[in-house]
């Protein structure tokens, strides 16, 4: 893996107290890379947070007795993840492999210089399931958890959030919710890779094991329109009435543009970490824990409630 980009990302803090590094969900690659980032000694020099999408803030006292080392059940410990907005998005196991790190990092470093990791998402207790009138405000919330425990404290983090939350001059993202708080100064990172992408992009030299960091202030890659390298190929629930529409049971997914088609890749993201002309591996959770089990019917249960509240 290069220690480039590693470098890259750790340096980016001499110029922001805000490092955003996107992430494709469950990513062998990303994963990789990230715990990289957050081994290498110098990552708690110039950080002190960081804020993750897969964790409740209502678990937030676990979770800092995890990460500081304390005994935490698994059973208690999976709350972190599993009692989320996103039912069993996170049950990959990349995303303990990640809290793992972070607590084996501490245990390393003396107290008073330990890493915090916060939990990011919208709170929510399953125990009395969201309201009719409830909104998706994932954004809205770790914004809010960046002001307080990151910008007022004088802190530095870093955001690891899938890539959709975390672009420039894209409504609603926790980057541009923060546009109003001078104190919020961002370095976007965001992954790419797989076959068919541009030549700008493609004539790097990354790979899955060996990511290439690509600035895009200046050069070839900057250049691009945001729709022709970023989320190619996303598509969304097709809505009807505010209703998802099923087709066979299923909801019909229908292809979008993310992002405005004036878009440059450079008016969205500082940087892009290329993984080369490989699609990723996906880490995907053992089948073994939904299958017949309490916790499958539970998840079930959730999103069919969530789905309802579009």
């Amino acid at each position: 893996m290069s220690a480039d980009a590693v470098q890259g990302v750790i340096s980016a803090f001499q110029r922001a107290n805000l490092v955003a590094l996107g992430e494709r969900h469950w990513a062998r690659e990303d994963s990789a890379f990230r715990l990289q980032v957050i081994r290498d000694p110098a990552f708690a020099e110039c950080a002190t947070d960081v804020v993750i999408e897969f964790a409740n803030p209502l678990y937030q006292g676990l979770l800092n007795r995890y990460v500081n080392g304390e005994a935490v059940p698994s059973t208690s410990l999976r709350k972190i993840w599993q009692e989320t907005t996103q039912p069993g998005a996170w049950d990959s196991p990349v995303y303990e492999d990640f809290l793992r790190a972070v607590r084996e990092v501490n245990g390393g470093l003396p107290e008073g210089r330990r890493l915090r990791v916060l939990a990011g998402d919208q709170p929510i207790d399953w125990s009395r399931p969201p309201l009719p009138d409830w909104r998706d405000e994932r954004d809205s919330a770790a914004a809010s958890v960046i002001e307080r425990e990151v910008l007022d404290r004088g802190g530095k983090a870093l955001v690891v959030f899938g890539s959709a939350h975390l672009y420039r001059n894209r409504p609603g993202t926790i980057v541009d919710i923060l546009q109003r708080n001078p104190k919020a100064t961002w370095f976007v990172i965001v992954p790419v890779g797989g076959p068919g992408l541009p030549s700008a992009i493609s004539e790097e030299e990354g790979s899955p094991a060996s990511p290439e960091i690509v600035l895009t202030a200046h050069g070839a890659a900057g250049d691009l329109y945001a729709n022709d390298l970023l989320e190619k190929g996303t598509q969304r629930v097709k809505l009807v009435d505010g209703k998802p529409l099923p087709a066979d049971g299923r909801p019909v997914l229908v292809p979008v543009q993310v992002f405005d088609p004036n878009l440059r890749v450079r008016q969205v993201a500082d940087a892009c970490l290329y993984f080369g002309n490989t699609a990723p591996a996906f880490v995907r959770p053992p089948a073994a824990i939904y299958d017949g089990t309490p916790y499958g019917r539970e998840v079930q249960r959730r999103r069919a409630i969530i789905a309802g509240l579009h």
